[in-house]
């Protein structure tokens, strides 16, 4: 055999043994997709967060129609540990509050801006922000929680799309269930959030759907659109929820500032 044709055949076979590589990397469950992207996103230096939640409430005793959009924009930084989340709220017949949260490292604090007029920035607790955001928000700001998740993703299905995958799955009954109760470590009243929003559920639609990079295996967004309607005997409590967390600049982001007026951090 001639040099040439050696080469030739030295270069077919790295080309094979590379492809099949590429292959036997791919995710072979959903779970092991979750498994790859959570090992991923561990080792995230920094990332960009947008995100966006809705929700409205109806109640049949008393009769009250309820709603709130929430819009955080986050970045956060590893090492060291800086994050920096601005929240929008948005209710009805109330305008628009923005507050600004800062956290470094252990240090959490809030600023609050009405009518274009900052307040001064005041420590906070994690509790208070957990109350601040909501039991949905925190568990995608800043980074996408899949903890989450992990307890509903077994039946679910791998989809190849442009960049990456997708991971869609639908909640049942029992699932949703299951689901009030890990969220509610996010609500200051843990047994009564899970009371009002278990009851008898009925779950017209409860759809997941999260998104990997193919190369990274970096989570790039999620989103879930919830239509349930819980009763407790005559009465019932009817939720439409939705929430879209997209994750972008993956350690690309720009340097995060310590606000100058927080004398907290200095």
């Amino acid at each position: 055999m001639n040099k040439s044709l050696i080469v030739l055949f030295l270069a077919v076979l790295l080309f094979t043994v590379t492809g099949c590589g590429k292959t036997s990397s791919a995710p072979s469950s959903a779970e092991d997709l979750l498994e790859k992207a959570e090992q991923a996103m561990n080792e995230l230096d920094s990332v960009h967060a947008d995100i966006a939640y809705d929700e409205s409430s109806v109640t049949s005793d008393p009769a009250k129609r309820t709603s709130k959009n929430v819009q955080v924009q986050a970045d956060i930084e590893q090492n060291p540990l800086k994050v920096s989340e601005e929240v929008v709220w948005k209710i009805p017949k109330q305008g628009a509050k923005t507050i600004q949260l800062f956290r470094q490292g252990n240090q959490l604090a809030m600023q609050e801006t009405l009518e274009e007029e900052k307040s001064e920035w005041q420590e906070m607790t994690e509790e208070q922000r957990t109350e601040l955001l909501g039991v949905w928000v925190p568990f995608v700001s800043p980074v996408m929680d899949l903890s989450l998740l992990k307890p509903f993703i077994h039946d679910a299905e791998i989809a190849k799309i442009d960049y990456g995958y997708a991971v869609e799955f639908s909640l049942s009954p029992a699932d949703y269930r299951q689901m009030m109760e890990v969220i509610s470590v996010n609500s200051p009243q843990p047994e009564n959030f899970v009371h009002t929003h278990s009851g008898f559920p009925v779950v017209e639609k409860l759809d997941v759907e999260l998104t990997v990079n193919e190369e990274t295996m970096f989570v790039t967004g999620m989103k879930m659109s919830a239509n349930v309607t819980s009763y407790f005997g005559r009465d019932y409590i009817r939720y439409k929820q939705k929430l879209d967390a997209k994750y972008s600049y993956f350690n690309d982001i720009d340097a995060i500032s310590t606000p100058k007026d927080a004398e907290m951090f200095e």
